[in-house]
């Protein structure tokens, strides 16, 4: 990896802290003001979508399938989208895929079926495959190697604080005229988005991979994924993890809608609680840096994998105020297993095949929140969601750990080093 200018290399010792310090870098604030607008947009649509799609097809089997629309291009185009970001301008691919995106999503409010909305779902899931590989794969780029986990830590504080914020106001946007003009938020933030990083000035990276057939190059990025005990290791977990994710898009609705008993007003129950979720994330992210310090990284690791157990107490459909308090404890678990895994992935890949291994990696992790999506929706239906959630909560809180342990993650953790690819010569000498 290229060194960082000289102007970026400065920014590390900004005042204002450490955000202050890393957001002072140019190269990192632009393209964290990008991912911040789009996590705006998102944040109303992650709203929006479960609502409009339950709505609309009244199941939350049929539901569960919009959603499993979405997943199917990562998988399909996750070699191809890898070769793009590691051989192309990444900058330029995230600015095409949010232009993409915006248009793309402000087709949503005029959906009158399912499928409407899952052939819209599945052309911006194309667009999410190579923006998403491509923005994590320039993060490490953007920052002196000492600034990594506190960039990773301002990621994922600044989108928590937007997912309390998005939902909240998008709740009661959802609540005044219903969730269609959510989609128009979106569109917006994806375009904003795409201005922001119009300024984004990453190191060239040498072209070193010129002679190798495209082939080639997929099964590199491929082999790494499974080759690699840490990329291999948190694919899976993460992977698993997805039937959370399904959990809280799908099954929670219908948990609030008809176990609670809330009707009308599942959707704004459904958003504060989704802002409680980003509270407790934000919280999360912000502690991790100072406890990594105290603890170590792998136990941060452990404890956010472990933090699903607190699912299973759903299963005796506990009054709200405890859902929101559970809530709030899985996702500042959580918030520490996702910057200690990034900072793991970072740190064990070399740049030239980060887009390569990120695309691989988000293809394992969306292959199985395809299989979660479709077992989340029969499941709900025939077991209802509170014993759903629960049983999720024992399967990804004991089988995470389980994974990392067998996959050798976790012994590949403890002898750690990141990689010297990833290090410039300047940052690593001080």
């Amino acid at each position: 990896m290229d060194q960082p200018t000289g102007e970026e290399s400065a920014g590390s010792h900004a005042p204002g802290g450490r955000y202050g310090a890393v957001l002072a870098i140019p190269s990192f604030r632009s393209l964290w003001s990008a991912n911040m607008l789009s996590t705006l947009g998102e944040a109303f649509s992650s709203v929006a979508l479960p609502l409009l799609a339950y709505q609309i097809t009244g199941s939350a089997q049929l539901a569960s399938q919009v959603f499993v629309a979405r997943l199917i291009p990562t998988i399909v185009l996750a070699p191809a989208s890898g070769v793009l970001v590691d051989r192309m301008d990444r900058r330029k691919l995230m600015i095409a895929a949010d232009v993409i995106r915006a248009l793309l999503v402000i087709l949503i409010p005029f959906a009158a079926f399912a499928w409407q909305i899952a052939l819209v779902a599945f052309c911006v899931s194309i667009a999410d495959a190579v923006a998403r590989p491509a923005s994590l794969a320039s993060v490490p780029l953007s920052v002196p190697p000492a600034q990594l986990v506190n960039a990773l830590s301002a990621n994922q504080v600044g989108g928590s604080v937007i997912r309390i914020i998005g939902p909240a106001v998008g709740a009661a946007l959802i609540g005044l005229a219903g969730p269609k003009p959510a989609f128009f938020v979106q569109a917006a933030c994806f375009l904003f988005g795409a201005l922001a990083l119009l300024p984004l000035h990453l190191p060239r990276r040498p072209g070193d991979e010129v002679a190798s057939t495209v082939g080639q190059q997929m099964w590199e990025g491929l082999r790494t994924v499974l080759g690699n005990p840490v990329v291999r290791g948190t694919a899976l977990v993460e992977a698993l993890w997805q039937i959370n994710t399904a959990v809280l898009a799908v099954t929670l609705v219908a948990l609030l809608d008809t176990t609670l008993g809330f009707g009308n007003r599942a959707g704004e129950v459904y958003g504060a609680l989704m802002a409680t979720l980003s509270l407790g994330a934000a919280a999360g992210a912000i502690a991790a840096g100072r406890v990594e310090a105290r603890i170590g990284r792998p136990v941060l690791l452990a404890v956010g994998y472990f933090s699903p157990l607190l699912f299973i107490p759903f299963a005796m459909t506990p009054p709200t105020w405890v859902l929101f308090v559970l809530g709030f404890l899985l996702f500042f678990g959580d918030a520490w297993a996702v910057i200690a895994m990034q900072a793991y992935i970072a740190e064990s890949v070399p740049d030239r095949l980060r887009g390569r291994v990120y695309s691989a990696w988000a293809a394992v992790v969306t292959a199985g929140a395809t299989a979660a999506f479709l077992a989340v929706g029969w499941l709900t239906t025939h077991l209802g969601p509170p014993r759903t959630i629960a049983l999720a909560g024992v399967v990804v809180g004991l089988g995470g750990p389980l994974l990392l342990f067998a996959s050798g993650a976790i012994d590949a953790m403890r002898r750690h080093r990141p990689h010297q690819e990833n290090m410039p010569a300047e940052a690593g000498a001080k």
